[in-house]
């Protein structure tokens, strides 16, 4: 049974800390906690928009995300990015129309080959929780304690309007979302991670 934690931070001693695509704040609030020794792995969503400016970030290994990307059309770009210890691996994930649930599908079909991952801390703005946790709850039947976390508001540098704008329209994603997965019975999509790159 899958145990889902909302906290302020996650504790020391997860397995993986996964970060979902989007803000570049998310990133440097995960980059910090891996930093910090709060797991020993951190595996970031990353997409199309955000390819350039990933491998600019103080990343734990050296990495060209772009050189590695240019094979694939710009609308195909997703991909996972793990990092545990100097190593790094590069993994593609399709894009599907919903976001979120694109990338749990891919984080659930991610642990089935990682059976050594029980605990899992994900990264996200404090709007999005909600929206992540609803998809937890349906998708992730494996047994997992998850800890929800949200990434300090002081790193994103949003106004107070674009924070206002951003968590109402998140409460209009998370509407359409209750109702599509209320049809979907915890049945994930056919999603499959395709392909490792490095």
């Amino acid at each position: 049974m899958t145990i889902i934690h909302l906290c302020k931070a996650p504790p020391q001693g997860a397995d993986l800390i996964f970060v979902f695509a989007g803000r570049e704040y998310r990133k440097q609030y995960g980059l910090e906690l891996f930093k910090n020794g709060v797991a020993p792995k951190i595996l970031f969503s990353v997409s199309r928009f955000e390819i350039r400016r990933f491998s600019k970030l103080p990343l734990p290994a050296p990495l060209d995300l772009l050189k590695l990307a240019a094979d694939a059309p710009p609308p195909q770009r997703h991909f996972f990015v793990l990092f545990h210890r100097s190593t790094v691996q590069v993994t593609y994930v399709r894009p599907r129309r919903f976001g979120t649930l694109t990338e749990i599908e891919a984080l659930l079909h991610w642990l089935q080959h990682h059976p050594e991952v029980h605990s899992v801390a994900l990264i996200s703005s404090h709007s999005h929780l909600p929206r992540i946790r609803l998809c937890c709850r349906l998708l992730l039947s494996k047994d997992l304690e998850i800890y929800l976390a949200s990434a300090p508001a002081h790193l994103s540098r949003a106004s107070f309007l674009d924070r206002f704008a951003a968590a109402f329209l998140e409460r209009l994603k998370s509407f359409v979302y209750v109702v599509m997965l209320a049809f979907r019975r915890g049945h994930p999509r056919v999603n499959p991670v395709i392909r490792d790159l490095r």
